[in-house]
């Protein structure tokens, strides 16, 4: 069962959000053989994906309107066993980062989201999170 964490951002403002994932003993768990990916919507039910962070071989971030993306100039992704300054390992650390770009085209308002973590030997998939994506609207530009 997924945790439930509303996310609070800005247009045009990086975000950063670091994460850590344990097992009960609150020890991290190695996420060497794990994928992540996340998904921002407008609605649970919509097909069109406002913002999507991944991780793996590649990693990477996609934003956009109405489903057509656009990666030029953007950065950002989902960096696991990485620490909170992402300047070290950190076993079980998930650091979400899209940049100011990507931040930038996603409309303002309340969206929702999921951060999904996929097991690569086996496929078996996990939800960690999901919650309100709330984005406030961007006045300097």
């Amino acid at each position: 069962m997924s945790a439930n964490h509303d996310i609070v951002s800005n247009q045009g403002e990086t975000l950063n959000l670091h994460i850590l994932y344990t097992d009960s003993d609150d020890s991290g768990i190695d996420l060497t053989s794990y994928v992540a990916e996340m998904n921002v919507r407008r609605s649970v039910s919509s097909s069109n994906k406002l913002l999507h962070l991944y991780s793996g071989t590649t990693v990477g971030i996609t934003a956009g309107l109405t489903g057509h993306g656009d990666t030029g100039g953007m950065t950002g992704g989902i960096f696991l066993n990485r620490n909170v300054g992402n300047s070290g390992s950190q076993t079980g650390g998930i650091l979400i980062i899209a940049g100011s770009t990507a931040s930038s085209i996603v409309p303002d308002g309340i969206h929702f989201y999921d951060l999904e973590l996929k097991y690569t030997p086996t496929g078996a998939t996990t939800r960690l999170l999901d919650g309100r994506f709330e984005h406030s609207k961007e006045v300097t530009k």
